[in-house]
């Protein structure tokens, strides 16, 4: 076994094995009438984002001489594709729990790579990168756990804050990535993992583009500095605007390969939003 080309693939392959997982939860959360992610069908994204996993697998495989492994994929994956279809699944509703046989494949899979690669600090690195993202998903669920229906940019960066700096040791508040002319701030990173991050807020599909042409500006900054090369930025939007596979999408084509865009949606609203609402439901009540 070569085990290069599998310590090169690890970052990749879990952070798309995330992706995968946050469809799966979103399915989870629509089946009892909650609030789930970013994407418009959860079901076909997670079908889409397996399906280049196993493209990915398949070629990480063959660099890695792992060829019986990779017929044992291949074969698997006609199976289940012929079959119910790849991303399918059954929900139990006992357990809240969507049972997706490709999803599970792909992810033992992935586990035994790492640990087959023998490389701790990579496998320490891809752990802590998909725990990241994870708790990243996360930020309706902690911010509705608060009790917070955020009315801006703070109060989110502010819960969120409390998380980050319990579940990493190496968490920074304050980050500064230097520049030529000028320094750049993100809202805090993890300096083990070399991770950046930052949360914008978006009250209206404007406010939507207004956050990923923020990212396009930062990226000019952030690009090329050697204790920072992996970035995160997490829009949280008051109602389904836009998609996260439409802003994964914008990323790609700007080239943005070491950037993660997370599109989460949860209650909310801008406070002149809030003013607003109650000035409009105040005017449409009968007088006496």
């Amino acid at each position: 076994m070569n085990s290069e080309p599998i310590r090169s693939a690890l970052t990749a392959l879990e952070r798309e094995l995330e992706r995968a997982r946050g469809a799966k939860h979103q399915i989870e959360a629509e089946a009892i009438n909650q609030r789930g992610g970013g994407y418009e069908d959860p079901i076909a994204a997670l079908s889409s984002i397996l399906n280049d996993l196993h493209e990915t697998l398949l070629v990480v495989l063959e660099a890695a001489d792992l060829h019986r492994t990779r017929d044992h994929l291949f074969e698997r994956w006609q199976i289940m594709r012929d079959g119910d279809g790849i991303g399918a699944g059954h929900y139990d509703h006992m357990f809240d729990f969507f049972e997706c046989p490709s999803f599970e494949f792909v992810s033992k899979l992935i586990e035994g790579l790492r640990l087959a690669c023998g490389d701790p600090m990579a496998s320490r690195d891809s752990y802590e990168l998909a725990k990241l993202e994870t708790l990243l998903r996360k930020t309706p669920t902690l911010l509705n756990w608060r009790g917070v229906e955020p009315t801006g940019e703070m109060q989110v960066q502010e819960i969120m804050h409390d998380y980050l700096r319990a579940f990493f040791t190496d968490y920074k508040r304050s980050v500064t990535i230097a520049g030529i002319v000028k320094d750049f701030k993100p809202d805090c990173g993890i300096r083990d993992l070399k991770a950046a991050i930052e949360f914008k807020f978006a009250d209206s599909r404007d406010e939507v583009a207004k956050g990923l042409g923020g990212i396009f500006e930062d990226a000019s900054g952030y690009i090329g500095s050697l204790d920072w090369t992996r970035f995160y930025s997490v829009i949280y939007q008051t109602s389904a605007f836009e998609s996260e596979d439409r802003i994964r999408s914008e990323l790609t084509r700007a080239g943005l390969v070491t950037w993660t865009g997370i599109l989460l949606t949860g209650a909310g609203a801008r406070r002149g939003t809030f003013q607003h609402k109650n000035s409009a439901d105040a005017k449409s009540r009968p007088t006496d």
